[in-house]
């Protein structure tokens, strides 16, 4: 009965010596870390391979795996391992930049041998909604989107507030047939934007926020933000601005703002701007009580060309404050005068078809060719501008 009891032990002895060896590896010798991975376009997240020597250490403590951005200064931990037979280890990245790691073996004294190695993640420069992501937002807040990138959505209907806040960015809709919409939460406005570009999409049904005098119904712009090809309807502010608040260095071209309501002003509040406000169609914004009132421009250096503002019971434009050095020129608005010097006409601007909102001129319309006459401002058909929203290089 003795015999088997000695053969276990010794197996037992034998089996447990043997992963556990403290033989040390010899300090010269190399220590290597290679690392790669097969990414080829990075949209949420991927895996980076690391794979190191064998080494062992005695009175070994742990494997430390770190990474740093070749423009940070401090590494970040990724994984303690406490198994010195393990040699490779699998770091997910959610950001397209190049990294640098490092695997570091301790032992108990707190002596260390490590290993560095790097490499280069492909740049994605863009973004497809809902492709790669359902939400906008999301691939906005996604890492791998940079100054530079681009967001492009597909026709359909998103619902959600946006925030395009901080990143120099284009969000841009894609299909000219159909149309990308821009739902806005409740209680809450479309789209608040201080850098980049948001262009071709339709935005509706913004609150402006809570608040007794929150202004932008639809579209809150500031910074150096760039609205251009979008169509803001049915939004309303419990301030001024239904359709949109334009304040800083925002600019808009090429946009149509119509049927908002806000407290004074229906359709754009311009404050304290020094952008630019080119070739844009304003019609049928109100107030709360049922006074159409279209633009007001108070205390800017805002230049404001081409535009059409129209339908409205109450002013087309109206500036307050100081606006000296504003440049208001090649306009359409009622309180235009025929003798105006600047070339602002008060006639009727002869909509298509107003009911479907279709905002393109008739041909006998005051406002074709009536545009700003200087050679950036021209149509795509080389022709003088067009007043409105279809008018300009950027007309569509």
């Amino acid at each position: 009965m003795r015999k088997p009891s000695l053969y276990i032990l010794a197996f037992l002895v034998f089996a447990c010596e043997w992963p556990f060896d403290t033989d040390e590896t010899d300090s010269g010798s190399l220590f290597d870390l290679t690392v790669e991975h097969s990414i080829l376009r990075l949209v949420d997240s991927s895996g980076v391979h690391l794979t190191w020597s064998e080494i062992i250490i005695e009175n070994f403590s742990m494997v430390t795996v770190e990474r740093r951005k070749f423009t940070d200064t401090v590494w970040t931990q990724r994984a303690i391992l406490s198994n010195p037979l393990i040699t490779t280890y699998t770091d997910m990245v959610n950001d397209d930049t190049d990294f640098q790691y490092r695997v570091t073996f301790s032992d108990v004294q707190g002596n260390e041998k490590w290993a560095e190695g790097e490499t280069t993640i492909p740049k994605t420069t863009s973004l497809y909604i809902p492709d790669d992501y359902e939400s906008i937002q999301t691939a906005f807040e996604s890492p791998v989107i940079d100054d530079g990138d681009s967001i492009l959505v597909f026709p359909g209907k998103y619902t959600g507030s946006l925030s395009i806040l901080g990143k120099d960015i284009l969000v841009q809709a894609i299909d000219d047939n159909e149309v990308a919409t821009i739902i806005a939460s409740d209680s809450d406005r479309c789209l608040n934007i201080n850098k980049g570009i948001f262009e071709g999409f339709r935005l509706e049904r913004g609150t402006g926020g809570i608040g007794a005098f929150t202004p932008g119904g639809g579209v809150y712009a500031s910074g150096n933000a760039v609205l251009r090809n979008n169509f803001i309807v049915d939004n309303e502010a419990p301030g001024e601005g239904g359709g949109l608040y334009l304040t800083e260095n925002a600019s808009m071209y090429n946009n149509i703002v119509i049927n908002n309501v806000g407290d004074n002003v229906g359709g754009i509040f311009i404050s304290n701007s020094t952008g630019e406000v080119i070739n844009n169609t304003i019609v049928g914004n109100n107030i709360e009580d049922d006074t159409l009132v279209g633009v007001v421009i108070t205390n800017s250096t805002v230049t404001f060309l081409n535009n059409i503002i129209a339908e409205h019971t109450g002013f087309d434009l109206l500036l307050t404050g100081d606006n000296s050095s504003a440049i208001v020129a090649y306009s359409r608005f009622k309180e235009a005068s025929l003798a105006d010097l600047d070339g602002n006409i008060p006639g009727d601007p002869l909509f298509l078809e107003v009911a479907t909102e279709d905002f393109h001129l008739l041909p006998n319309s005051p406002c074709i060719d009536t545009g700003h006459p200087g050679d950036e401002y021209r149509d795509n058909d080389g022709s003088q501008n067009d007043m409105g929203a279809y008018g300009g290089p950027n007309g569509y």
